[in-house]
């Protein structure tokens, strides 16, 4: 039984990851507006004169929690498909609730400046989990997880509430499918779920181990 929960668990998180990026790909190629990712966002955030929006030139989209900035990535600055348009407004989402003083990302930043890098913790969680069969891994197993999988939590609600704002704000959007790129923000939300049901799991594998239930 505790193997058959170490696959299950290993592959929610995979799927998550998955997902996600088969996500991006299918609707990079779907237009949405005429404007580019980069105006959309600026229009969204037009209020909060406060956070920068500039092009950054690797592969990510992101916000820096701690500059308050956000870096869009060149094919989502100048592009125009769902995931161009989708990526940025959830980076903006989050920039806007940071700016409401919101209680995680708070915590996050005395650590990180992108909460891009707290999906390094599910890959790290997938390892332990794949050699963990005895008592004394458990044991350090289920401690890790616990807080692997509060921070997966954490980042969730951030996310959620993200969502929350962004759906009460893209309505001032003009030219834009609001219900394709609420469906693409809370897809993204939907993966992370799946990630966290798969760190819980591993919780429940390692509580097995320690119990000796096989």
């Amino acid at each position: 039984m505790v193997n058959i929960l170490m696959y299950i668990a290993n592959c929610f998180i995979i799927f998550g990851f998955v997902g996600y990026f088969i996500m991006i790909l299918v609707n990079k190629r779907k237009k949405i507006t005429n404007s580019d990712g980069f105006n959309i966002t600026k229009d969204i955030l037009h209020e909060y004169d406060s956070i920068n929006i500039v092009e950054n030139t690797g592969i990510f989209t992101i916000y820096n929690i701690k500059r308050k900035v956000i870096k869009i990535a060149s094919k989502c600055y100048y592009g125009n498909g769902i995931s161009d348009v989708g990526i940025p407004l959830m980076e903006a989402g989050i920039s806007a609730i940071d700016n409401k003083k919101n209680k995680y990302i708070n915590i996050f930043r005395k650590i990180i400046s992108n909460l891009k890098y707290l999906y390094i913790l599910p890959i790290i969680a997938i390892g332990i989990n794949s050699i963990t069969y005895n008592i004394g891994d458990a044991r350090i197993g289920i401690i890790l997880l616990i807080i692997f999988s509060i921070i997966s939590y954490m980042l969730i609600d951030i996310k959620s509430n993200a969502s929350l704002w962004i759906a009460s704000n893209i309505r001032k959007i003009k030219n834009i499918d609001v219900s394709k790129i609420m469906k693409f923000i809370n897809n993204i939300i939907l993966f992370d779920k799946l990630i966290f049901l798969g760190e819980l799991i591993m919780i429940i594998r390692f509580a097995a181990i320690l119990m000796n239930f096989r």
